[in-house]
């Protein structure tokens, strides 16, 4: 819009226009000689002037415009935005509308603006963008600083803010990095190794703790996993492992399955220590035994258990004696001195380093055991001084002489006839170096009180040394 503004020079009364009327068009050199002096181009003929009838002597000139009325409404397809006038505490002309639910409201300094920015509003709704159409400029300009610090990070927006929601979830009132820093502080980071190699830092350890035929049978089955699952331990599923079984151990009988899943439990309580697995790993979910549905192992009777004393070699009746009124374990007597035996009043010492489980174990001496031991009083070093081969080789002579088949018979018969008299199912299990589930599970046929008295008041037959009898037969 133009304005064109004049004053009224001094000029002879008869000269100065008092009309109030708009003079006839004149050239420039005219207006002058007409008593007006303009300011800028000379009026054309679409101008209008409006003069001042009253006695102040000024004179304004406008041009026309078109009124806007508010609300002014701004359309694009089926949208709208309202454009209201100014307001009297922003002097800003403000502009609504919704989006995604939520009413919206921008403020612009000129109405052209407002317009434009209505517009542009209306085509991001349009174009299903309504979210991007109802953030300030403000969430904007903060949305755009999140995208760039993200992009650094390599984080994606949804990435960054899904985790961020779960998280605020289980801590709502503690700030993110401090629960970070607590769980640093806390949680050890797991390390990334191959299951051949952590299973090779798993039988180091074991040796010497485990006996050589344990350490063989571990050996082996490790072996095979580790050909059948060539990947780090920390990327195992639970799933991988019921396929190594499924597919690989498929022809196993159930037992040796079960054998394999103790040697994965046991290199997974490693790997936990050695931070090679998370505590809460929950792979030991899928290696829960199979039952095997064999027949529980028969048991002696006190008759069979006096013919194996009697028929015994010098070298092994320590070994049945002992086996058959304490239930150690085989491995566990060959590992066995003398002075275990004697070192404790009433009672048979089983060091920890000499035992299956690792724990030492005390187990009572009874008197029929003494009786059979007595002539190896002052005898000193390993019970059994020949090799393990050897052993077994004489076991076996021993067992086919006397009629008897089976493994661990004596161990078995021990763990029944001791529950008949006992009654105390977690007395005998801690004797034996197992819990008492397992006790229920392999060992208990049950017995009556008076068998079990008669297979413990087994004693050698008077007047006769033992010890002489069995190296002279």
């Amino acid at each position: 819009m133009i304005v064109v503004s004049f004053r009224f020079l001094e000029r002879p009364k008869s000269r100065v226009y008092q009309g109030g009327r708009i003079p006839k068009r004149s050239t420039g050199a005219d207006c002058k000689s007409a008593g007006f002096a303009f300011t800028g181009s000379n009026p054309v003929p679409t101008t209008t002037i409006f003069c001042n009838n009253d006695k102040s002597g000024s004179l304004s000139a406008i041009f026309p415009q078109k009124k806007v009325k508010f609300p002014h409404i701004v359309s694009h397809r089926n949208h709208q935005a309202r454009i209201y006038a100014r307001s009297p505490r922003t002097n800003k002309y403000r502009v609504f509308w919704y989006a995604d639910g939520r009413r919206c409201e921008r403020q612009f300094s000129t109405l052209k603006e407002a317009k434009e920015g209505a517009k542009s509003a209306l085509r991001e709704i349009a174009r299903g963008q309504a979210g991007t159409a109802a953030l300030t400029p403000k969430e904007v300009k903060e949305l755009k600083l999140a995208q760039s610090a993200l992009r650094e990070a390599g984080v994606s927006v949804l990435d960054a803010v899904t985790e961020y929601v779960s998280a605020k979830k289980l801590i709502p009132n503690t700030r993110l990095e401090v629960a970070a820093r607590a769980w640093k502080e806390n949680t050890t980071e797991i390390k990334r190794d191959s299951i051949r190699q952590v299973a090779d830092e798993y039988l180091t350890e074991r040796r010497g703790k485990i006996g050589p035929k344990t350490l063989y049978e571990e050996e082996n089955r490790l072996k095979r996993v580790c050909s059948s699952i060539a990947m780090d331990l920390c990327d195992l599923t639970k799933a991988t492992i019921e396929l190594f079984f499924d597919g690989e151990l498929k022809d196993l009988k159930v037992k040796s399955r079960n054998h394999y899943r103790q040697t994965f439990r046991q290199l997974f309580k490693f790997a936990v220590r050695r931070d090679y697995l998370s505590p809460e790993h929950r792979l030991g979910e899928v290696l829960v035994n199979e039952p095997t549905n064999e027949a529980a192992p028969e048991i002696l009777g006190p008759d069979v258990l006096r013919r194996m004393l009697e028929s015994a070699t010098a070298e092994m009746l320590p070994y049945v004696a002992i086996a058959a009124f304490t239930g150690a374990r085989r491995s566990e007597i060959l590992r066995m001195t003398w002075e275990d035996v004697w070192s404790i009043e009433g009672f048979l010492e089983l060091e920890s380093r000499k035992t299956k489980t690792k724990r030492r174990r005390l187990v009572p001496m009874c008197s029929a055991l003494e009786k059979w031991l007595a002539s190896y009083r002052k005898h000193s070093g390993p019970i059994w001084k020949g090799t393990e081969g050897c052993f077994h080789s004489q076991c076996q002579i021993l067992m086919k002489e006397c009629g008897v088949t089976g493994q661990n018979l004596l161990r078995h018969s021990y763990a029944s006839y001791r529950l008949a008299l006992t009654s105390d199912p977690n007395k005998v299990a801690t004797e034996l170096g197992n819990s008492p589930e397992k006790l229920y599970t392999n060992y208990n046929k049950l017995r009556t009180p008076a068998q079990a008295e008669a297979w413990f008041s087994l004693v050698p037959q008077p007047s006769i040394n033992i010890l002489q009898t069995h190296e002279g037969g």
